[in-house]
């Protein structure tokens, strides 16, 4: 499996919006434009930027994937229409692991998934 791990506050993580004036935390890039992101801590609550930077992400064409998400980030993804969903991360988890997606069809150029 071709990953790469990325930590906000790192040239990757810059290159993302994942500035680490904004957010600690890490996320992990594979094959076929797929982003996980694993964990995240907004350093201004309440603002708006972890919303956002999902957002940017999406309409950046990544198929964003939020791993084992706390209620405040479920809240943030219910809004923009992810829903749960399970896979294995072997490298990261033992087991399978809730992950929260969008449906595939409004992952498709063109399409009005926001």
């Amino acid at each position: 499996m071709d990953a790469q791990r990325i930590e906000s506050g790192t040239p990757d993580g810059d290159a993302l919006g994942f500035f680490e004036s904004l957010y600690s935390g890490w996320l992990e890039i594979r094959e076929n434009h797929r982003l996980y992101l694993h964990f995240i801590i907004s350093r201004n609550k309440n603002e708006g930027n972890t919303q956002a930077l999902i957002r940017q992400w999406l309409a950046q064409g990544y198929d964003v994937r939020v791993v084992m998400p706390r209620p405040i980030m479920q809240h943030i993804l219910k809004k923009l229409q992810f829903t749960p969903s399970m896979e294995t991360l072997p490298e990261w988890y033992e087991g399978i692991v809730e992950i929260w997606r969008r449906p595939k069809a409004w992952l498709l150029p063109g399409s009005s998934g926001d």
